[in-house]
């Protein structure tokens, strides 16, 4: 079995040429009069999902996970598990979705870190852990004190109404200890995944077809956006393409792995993720809590379905960006 790697540590941060600026309180941007009010709740300008994708009572928990050089959050997704409807669903946000930030959120980005703004795509779903860091958002105050969480976190729930229960950061090691503890993963492969990029260290080449897949063949599946095709012509499938591979392994590792015998196992497989993931899960009663939730899952036979976001694709100032269809 592949060594355990302890990932306890923090997420890297945006790497910085500049000196680092003081972070303001985002509270301190913001008027303290009555008609404000509502407004110091708001991180967006009214950006709000036409439709409730999720049940107020049902539980979210918000996985992420970042590409291996950088603080962006390339996975973004939510596991929407719900004992009314006997359900499990999973959705994926496009790491391109637009968010459409209040003056207030701005004015504390450019105080802290004004080259933000320059930056290319700053606006996109997969930056706002960045930005989150950088503003220090509810520092010392927020419920998993951890400001980019916090911050992704809230501004879930305020576009989409998810309120999240909480988190899992699970790193490139993590992930692949992860599959290899449990032997591997089998996933249909939807077209030939042929590409390498050394200076991220990474390969994948999985021909098309139903495979069984390790830790860092499961890690090529997941990240795989773009490669060459059978005729060795290089072609960009985008990120919708590579959320869809993610929902798919996803799906399969919970039918496969999500079973009474692994349940059985509940103490050895804490430990497991414990060492590969920065959770917000932590002590025994939480984990039993979630034990128990899986098994009346399985038990109940819970199905597992992909929600699709209704979005379209814009330009946004020379940058491709994602728009949410919203009830404006």
């Amino acid at each position: 079995m592949m060594a355990i790697q302890n990932l306890s540590a923090e997420p890297p941060l945006v790497q910085e040429t500049a000196s680092p600026m003081p972070t303001p309180d985002v509270s301190e941007l913001v008027p303290n009069t009555e008609a404000d009010t509502e407004q110091k709740m708001l991180l967006t300008n009214g950006q709000k999902y036409f439709e409730q994708l999720v049940s107020p009572e049902s539980t979210s928990v918000l996985l992420l996970g970042t590409d291996p050089t950088g603080f962006n959050f390339d996975t973004i997704m939510i596991l929407n598990i719900d004992k009314v409807t006997k359900e499990i669903k999973l959705i994926s946000l496009p790491r391109d979705i637009y968010i459409d930030y209040t003056d207030n959120i701005l004015k504390a980005v450019k105080k802290s870190k004004p080259h933000y703004l320059e930056s290319k795509g700053i606006y996109r779903i997969n930056a706002v852990p960045s930005i989150g860091d950088a503003i220090q958002y509810e520092k010392g105050k927020g419920r998993f004190n951890k400001p980019y969480v916090d911050f992704i976190a809230d501004i879930i729930e305020e576009i989409f109404a998810i309120h999240i229960n909480d988190y899992a950061y699970v790193k490139v090691n993590g992930f692949r200890n992860i599959v290899n503890y449990f032997g591997s993963v089998r996933v249909y492969v939807p077209v030939l995944m042929n590409y390498s990029d050394p200076s991220q260290n990474f390969e994948v080449y999985l021909e098309k077809g139903n495979r069984d897949l390790n830790g860092a063949q499961a890690e090529g599946y997941v990240r795989f956006r773009q490669g060459y095709d059978e005729n060795g012509v290089f072609r960009n499938y985008g990120d919708i393409f590579r959320k869809e591979n993610q929902n798919r392994f996803v799906k399969a590792f919970i039918t496969q792995h999500l079973t009474l015998k692994n349940l059985g196992k509940l103490a050895n497989i804490s430990e497991v993720i414990s060492k590969n993931v920065i959770t917000s899960v932590k002590g025994w009663d939480d984990i039993v809590e979630y034990g128990a939730l899986a098994e009346e899952a399985l038990n109940e036979k819970y199905p597992i379905t992909n929600v699709e976001l209704q979005v379209t694709d814009k330009n946004i100032d020379g940058s491709s960006y994602v728009l949410i269809k919203t009830n404006k």
